[in-house]
């Protein structure tokens, strides 16, 4: 806390200094372009990406459609990018202010000619914090059928499997498991509690139109829950989505889904949608011979319906989203049945009800200045059986931020203040044992920025921002929390920026849901103690640059962070034969995270990504005999990782050809001392797991209204053999399905259709 005084107190004497020099030098926007963007009704479109062209300065429109870039020293190309819209390039002279931008759709755009290209996937140069957006053509690269499948291409998120038997997947970011990651849709916190094994199967990938990655110390506005960073995920938009889409798909593991988008604007104010998703899996497979499926059979429906209003002074929008889902897995008979009841079973069903919307208003008489309210109410209701064990819960939760948005003397100095109320309500049972609780979270935040829009650098504070935030919560069980977070840029050029950042964040571990892959093991369930909040601090460091290699453009990025948690909810599996204890941590526990990352557009349509990733994470456990203070690596988490991506595109944009390659370095077991010598697999559990390599490919063919892709994953058919620790005792005390540390499916191919009416 001193450290954090001492920043603080530094960043209080920048803004002072920063007000003096604004004082003395008003703004100029002589070097700032200004632009608005608009469909064919009029409308501003909020969410427009706005880039160079074949760079990766650029920046999204606001809640009005605006926008505000620096000028290029020479003319250059504006790309202008929007779900549902063909993209857009208009060419700007340095001279030019200001730019009204009217886009249309696909058929209206005969007289345009697009001859421009655009990053999919970038890091800005002008964002203070260091956030990574993905765009929906990044997404349509892979096999994207819901967010689990959106970040094959992207060096900073991973995704791996939790057990050998549920297909559940979860997120690791610096390092660290998804649940220290806030996810997001459209900036509400989702899929917490009791969602959180199957959370990202949850959101389809066609429901989505991008997705902002914020590593790090993110903003205050959504809670103090984040410690990685935030994984904001915004949804397509009835009044740009196309009125009719649907996507069909189809894979050799005899897995279907469809998707059905439809829409409708009543007119210039309002409009909605309705997003229709279902998919089912039917394959029953047991390549290894263990006698366990190596993937559930699964059943599951999705749907969500939006009305939005944009009025003058009143920006609204209301969601209702229903979804089933059921899954089974366990053994099978070599028909490929299920097993008798006597018979290792496991049964998941899982249903859920979300409301949630924004009220927005735009009508104060000082610019730039609104007032938001978010909100969300949530039934979750889920019924699991592992063999014998029996897992069942309800949580009814309610979430509500108001913020208000204005800027001090000039819009160089902004201010986002409010306050927001989490309430989680559950009941909970593991067998017979109550986890029952209610949790409730009142807070307030304050945040401030300062920044130049990406002014030419003259001087020092043109080329220097920040945004500072605190918020102060009060847990109903963990007392009061205050959380500051600092992000500091200096811009070297509009092409090199270097980032720092630092901040705290708290979160209530939610011990069952968040590590249910356990129940997939005859090891118990053991709280020791009282569990306190999870509580860490988050410094990180980020460097961009923009150049030219070989006369194409390039990009180079290095992420440096570290987390280091002052009090963890520790999950030890290694202490005590046949149990799990959960306990809060005595000693250290730390992340740090190295992330290398380089893009080369090689010639025109050929681009190529590398990535290379260290993590270091290690924690505290209870020290069993002979181990040194029980400080050890955290199983199951690779230290190396690295990916490779080459996309290519023809010059008519009718193909799209698209593969990436990645490494998945060694990763500790869990210590095997408790398996006796006499389990003949016991050798596949101790020690260290190989190091190994996927591949995956696609290519697409684009047609005027509809498009086709094919694609394989794992083309090399590499496989985690051994995935269950004595599998031939189910019910025996050393059964373990929690052991996985790469894919149990083979090689698989896929096929599907987009097919739209504009």
């Amino acid at each position: 806390m001193k450290a954090l005084t001492i920043i603080f107190t530094f960043v209080l004497s920048i803004t002072t200094w920063a007000g003096k020099a604004q004082t003395d030098n008003p703004k100029s926007t002589a070097n700032i372009l200004y632009g608005n963007v608009f469909d064919q009704d009029g409308e501003n479109l909020i969410g427009a990406t706005i880039q160079w062209e074949g760079t990766t300065i650029g920046t999204i429109t606001d809640e009005n459609g605006n926008f505000w870039l620096p000028k290029q020293k020479t003319n250059a190309n504006l790309l202008i990018q929007y779900v549902g819209y063909n993209p857009l390039l208009v060419e700007m002279t340095p001279e030019e202010d200001s730019v009204f931008i009217k886009v249309e759709g696909v058929t209206d755009l005969e007289t345009v000619q697009v001859t421009g290209h655009g990053t999919d996937n970038f890091t800005s140069t002008l964002d203070v914090r260091n956030q990574e957006h993905i765009s929906s053509n990044e997404l349509k690269k892979a096999a994207c059928c819901n967010l689990a499948e959106s970040f094959e291409t992207n060096g900073a998120v991973d995704v791996m499997s939790q057990d050998a038997v549920t297909s559940a997947k979860e997120i690791q970011m610096l390092g660290l498991r998804g649940v220290y990651s806030q996810l997001m849709m459209e900036k509400r916190p989702t899929y917490t509690g009791l969602a959180t094994p199957l959370a990202l199967d949850f959101i389809p990938g066609t429901w989505v139109q991008g997705i902002q990655i914020s590593k790090g110390a993110s903003t205050v506005q959504n809670g103090p829950q984040a410690i990685t960073g935030q994984i904001n995920t915004e949804l397509v938009k009835p009044f740009n989505d196309k009125p009719f889409f649907l996507n069909i798909f189809g894979s050799t593991l005899e897995r279907g889904e469809a998707n059905l988008h439809l829409n409708h604007k009543w007119n210039q104010a309002w409009s909605s949608g309705l997003l229709l998703h279902g998919s089912t899996t039917q394959g029953k497979f047991d390549r290894n011979k263990d006698t366990f499926l190596d993937q559930p059979t699964k059943k599951s429906l999705n749907g969500l319906f939006r009305t939005f209003y944009r009025g003058g002074d009143i920006h609204s929008q209301f969601n209702v989203q229903a979804l089933v889902d059921e899954r089974e897995s366990g053994q099978v008979l070599p028909g490929g049945d299920y097993n008798p009841a006597d018979f290792y079973r496991i049964r998941q069903e899982n249903r859920r009800v979300d409301v949630f919307g924004k009220l927005g208003y735009l009508g104060f008489a000082k610019p730039e200045t609104s007032l938001g309210f978010i909100y969300n109410a949530t039934w979750h209701n889920t019924d699991n059986v592992f063999g014998k064990t029996s897992y069942k819960g309800t949580q009814k939760s309610l979430y509500a931020n108001l913020i208000y948005a204005s800027f001090l003397s000039t819009t160089d100095h902004k201010i986002n203040l409010g306050a927001s109320f989490q309430l989680d309500d559950y009941d909970e049972f593991l067998d017979e044992a109550d986890f029952s609780r209610r949790e409730t979270m009142p807070g307030v935040f304050a945040e401030y920025s300062f920044g130049r829009d990406g002014a030419v650098y003259d001087n020092f504070w043109d080329r220097f921002g920040l945004i500072a935030g605190l918020r102060l919560d009060y847990h109903n069980i963990n007392g009061t929390f205050l959380t500051p977070r600092l992000n500091l840029k200096y811009n070297f050029s509009d092409r090199s920026i270097l980032r720092l950042s630092g901040g705290r964040g708290v979160r209530s571990a939610q011990v069952i849901s968040e590590n249910i892959a356990v129940l997939a093991s005859n090891r118990r369930f053991v709280v020791t103690e009282d569990l306190k909040m999870e509580d860490a601090w988050n410094t990180g460091l980020n460097f961009t640059q923009n150049l030219k290699l070989a006369g194409r453009n390039a990009s180079f990025v290095a992420d440096l962070y570290r987390t280091n948690f002052t009090n963890q909810v520790v999950m030890d599996m290694e202490s005590e034969h046949g149990k799990v204890l959960f306990y809060n941590l005595d000693g250290k526990s730390y992340a740090n995270s190295l992330l290398l990352l380089g893009t080369w557009e090689m010639f025109k349509g050929f681009n190529l990504k590398l990535a290379y990733k260290l993590n270091d994470v290690k924690t505290t456990y209870h020290p069993p005999s002979g181990n040194d203070n029980g400080l050890r690596r955290r199983p199951l988490t690779a230290p190396h990782r690295a990916l490779a991506a080459l996309d290519y595109e023809t010059p008519n944009k009718n193909w799209m050809f698209n593969t990436n390659i990645q490494y998945t370095g060694w990763q500790r077991f869990a210590d095997a001392g408790h398996i006796p010598t006499s389990i003949e697999d016991k050798k596949y559990f101790d020690g260290y797991s190989p190091a190994y390599v996927l591949i995956n490919a696609q290519v697409t063919r684009r047609f005027k209204q509809w498009e086709i892709y094919l694609g394989g994953e794992n083309l090399t058919d590499y496989r985690q053999e051994h995935a269950i620790v004595d599998w031939q005792n189910p019910f025996g005390e050393h059964f373990d399905a929690m052991q996985v540390w790469g894919p149990l499916v083979g090689a698989r191919g896929y096929v599907g259709i987009r097919v739209w009416v504009d």
